[in-house]
């Protein structure tokens, strides 16, 4: 069991947020798989499926767009335009942070996501969409978070990173034992 007596106030913090964010992931996939009936065409081959998930991506990959808009644009209004001249404000350091850890966490959810959408079935490919709304409001969160006080990234951090590890997880157990 975790004392949290034992951490600091940040690393508190941290871990709540953390707490807080798995707790909303499960229950968002839970509500999203269970609970509302999500329209999908008939996927009924595996190539399907793998276009469909490709498809999905666009709305985590729009994430990263938003973040090279958002330094470009800082950049061009900003003594930062020269990016060797160390003039980028706190604004475009976590901007910068946030297109990087973003372009991190892209890499891993793209890849998890298409070995995955080859092992579900025609009904289950709705995790898909499910996990990329999950990815897109975890990098609002975290990118919120982040320019209000950069601790409180924590929660957007944890909702873009659980669902990913789970996935990875769950992929290397079935190339490991059920490659089919």
């Amino acid at each position: 069991m975790i004392n949290l007596l034992s951490f600091n106030q940040q690393q508190q913090i941290v871990v709540r947020r953390g707490i807080s964010a798995f707790i909303f992931c499960l229950t968002f996939v839970l509500i999203g798989y269970f609970v509302i009936a999500l329209p999908l065409p008939l996927l009924n081959t595996p190539e399907s499926r793998l276009i469909f998930s490709l498809r999905c991506q666009i709305f985590p990959v729009l994430m990263l767009f938003a973040g090279i808009v958002a330094v470009g644009n800082g950049r061009f209004s900003s003594p930062a335009i020269n990016p060797l001249a160390n003039a980028e404000s706190e604004a475009m350091r976590i901007n910068l942070r946030y297109l990087s850890n973003t372009l991190e966490q892209f890499v891993l959810f793209f890849v998890g996501s298409l070995i995955l959408s080859t092992f579900l079935d025609t009904y289950s490919i709705k995790l898909i969409p499910i996990l990329a709304t999950l990815f897109v409001l975890g990098r609002i969160a975290f990118w919120i978070g982040y320019l209000k006080e950069p601790i409180e990234r924590a929660f957007g951090l944890g909702v873009t990173l659980y669902p990913t590890i789970a996935v990875l997880i769950y992929d290397a157990y079935r190339v490991l034992f059920f490659n089919s």
